[in-house]
């Protein structure tokens, strides 16, 4: 097919498809789909025209008016290039923090059989309080120690006692330690059901219903533990019991919104710092140091958010091309907080909010901006990834691809040495493999072709932004992340796979209606529905048990891959599937930041905890 090169020509077909895939996919399969060379993109119909002059070619003096759909402007806007941050602050709560922390490592020490119960539950409240990162050694010691007891510690709970076999089950998993379910059997009854004085057992209830969610694809009696817990939970909120204990109801709330093995650590800790400090049993101490750590956290935040912001000014994107993308800093600097909240990766969450900025503008300069020859010559550049490559780009091209070369040579900074050079290796070819994918989405937008679900699956693991992210979010951590590590990547893993097509389907579901709007009919729940004749509500029922599916699959993949990659790699891989479930389970959380996200971006890095 002659490929078409002026904006009018094709603009009677820029209704008919584009495959979104942000973020989202990665497979242990092959690309059979990218074997041919193509040279078309993606286009959207706009709700609200923004009208510019731009020429499709920069040796053709003929222009065109472009009309694209602006994307929503941030909540945010550069409200951080103001903000200050106090540095004698921040170092008299880094030393009160340090002060506190030998106290806490004392009761991590090993004990006898009957404390290793006491010890794993307090293991549990450092985790929800997120204050577990400063004795991660000492926790990852305890419990390898421990495990091989792990049976006498289950029977040396009391025969009722839901809420300590729950966080003992919680805890080891977290850990990537495998912890049968089984040890759940002695709460049911002789009939097989759950015994009906575990009613009654609210605590015992919201331990046994977070545990259910570290559930493989082959523990049934996980499947029976969530939907019993759920219903008696919802059941207690609709009670009188509730208005006696609003700490519980709002922690009970908040799991079945989210359960915290879907949700970030640090929104996590931000919830339980608030119920903590209502038990009538807390430990001052460790109150106190989980506040002083929260404060020093935003604190931090707001330094990466104020350096982020003034990276973005200087680099003035808005007044060299049109804006067709989504301005965000807040937004993408959240999603790098999900991925790694500790202090320590302070620089790598400022480069990887950089690169998430970098990557929606190339989604967009394909879906919404540029022309089928542009965003060809674009590919061609970023194969030949030479800055001299710039000279047959159109002059807006140029500095997209300026801005990703230099993007890539700053990641460079962060390589020690030759003997890393496989680290931007990997990234370069994911980064390609990337561009690929978008054209041979553009085939089907340009033909008007609605492929099958599996061929959408197909091309939209070879255009995942997510193999690219893990490659950015991996390289800053430097030696952390050796060559093991990208072999890892490099062999597909079913971790990895997983993770893509949850985000995949979570974004699917979040934007389908948006984009069938917009006339972008090429998208995941449609081409579902057209394939298996069935309703939008049934084909979203079903990408919701594939959801569920691959959680397992994520859960399952995790203890496997925990016995020979370290837990710091595991967890950012863990942690973009959390992002998924809180940015798109209840919506577009990135386009459209609703009172959800705001709230959690507010109380992240605007409302400073109370010491």
């Amino acid at each position: 097919m002659e490929a078409i090169t002026k904006y009018g020509s094709y603009s009677n077909v820029r209704f008919l498809s584009r495959l979104c895939w942000r973020l989202n996919l990665s497979s242990s399969y092959h690309y059979p789909l990218l074997k041919s060379s193509l040279s078309f993109s993606r286009f959207q119909s706009p709700k609200k025209l923004c009208l510019v002059r731009a020429t499709t070619n920069p040796t053709d003096d003929n222009s065109t008016t472009r009309s694209f759909t602006p994307h929503p402007p941030s909540l945010w806007g550069h409200h951080f290039l103001s903000a200050s941050v106090n540095q004698t602050e921040m170092d008299d709560l880094w030393r009160q923090i340090e002060a506190l922390k030998p106290i806490v490592n004392a009761m991590l020490l090993p004990c006898n059989g009957a404390d290793a119960k006491k010890i794993t539950c307090f293991i549990h409240t450092l985790v929800s309080l997120g204050v577990s990162y400063h004795f991660e050694e000492k926790i990852v010691e305890f419990l390898k120690d421990v495990f091989e007891n792990i049976e006498d510690i289950i029977i040396d709970c009391k025969e009722d006692d839901l809420y300590t076999v729950s966080v003992i089950f919680r805890v080891f998993r977290l850990y990537g330690h495998y912890i049968t379910p089984d040890i759940f059997n002695r709460f049911k009854g002789d009939d097989g059901n759950f015994k009906k004085c575990l009613n009654d057992d609210v605590r015992g209830m919201l331990s046994f219903y977070e545990a259910s969610h570290f559930g493989t694809t082959t523990e049934d009696i996980l499947e029976e533990a969530m939907s019993f817990t759920q219903k008696h939970l919802e059941l207690f909120l609709v009670g009188e019991k509730a208005k006696h204990y609003p700490h519980i109801t709002k922690l009970i709330q908040a799991a079945l919104y989210i359960p915290q093995n879907f949700n970030l650590e640090i929104l996590v800790a931000r919830e339980y710092i608030d119920f903590y400090e209502l038990e009538t049993d807390h430990n001052e101490m460790l109150l106190k140091l989980a506040k002083l750590n929260f404060r020093f956290l935003q604190l931090q935040y707001i330094q990466d958010l104020k350096t982020l912001t003034t990276w973005w000014k200087e680099l003035d994107l808005v007044s060299k091309i049109p804006v067709y993308f989504r301005e965000r800093l807040a937004e993408p600097y959240f999603w790098a907080t999900g991925i790694y909240y500790e202090p320590q990766y302070s620089a790598a969450r400022i480069m990887l909010a950089k690169s998430i900025i970098l990557v929606d503008i190339v989604d967009n300069t394909f879906d919404v901006y540029g022309t089928i020859d542009e965003v060809k010559s674009l590919v061609q550049a970023i194969e030949r990834w030479d800055s001299d490559a710039v000279d047959v780009l159109p002059d807006y091209l140029k500095v997209v691809f300026r801005t990703t070369f230099d993007l890539f040579k700053e990641l460079e900074e962060y390589v020690s040495s030759e003997a890393r050079s496989f680290t931007m290796q990997y990234a370069y070819e994911q980064l390609r493999i990337l561009m690929k994918g978008y054209l041979q989405e553009a085939e089907w937008s340009n033909r008007g072709h609605l492929p099958s679900h599996e061929e959408y699956i197909e091309v939209g693991v070879a255009s995942t932004a997510g193999e690219v992210l893990l490659a950015m979010t991996f390289i800053p951590m430097g030696d952390a992340a050796g060559v093991g590590v990208y072999e890892w990547l490099r062999s597909r893993p079913k971790l990895t796979h997983a993770l893509f097509v949850k985000s995949r389907l979570r974004d699917d579901i979040a934007t389908y209606k948006e984009e069938m709007k917009r006339g972008d009919v090429c998208n995941g729940i449609n081409c579902y529905t057209k394939q298996h004749k069935v309703s939008e509500e049934e084909a979203c029922i079903e990408f919701e048990k594939k959801t569920n599916h691959m959680s397992k699959v994520m859960n399952e993949e995790f203890l496997k891959a925990a016995k020979f990659i370290p837990l710091h790699i595991l967890r950012p891989v863990l942690n973009y599937g959390r992002l998924a479930d809180v940015c798109y389970k209840y919506g577009d959380g990135y386009t459209f930041a609703g009172e959800k996200i705001k709230d959690y971006i507010t109380s992240l890095y605007v409302d400073l905890i109370t010491l």
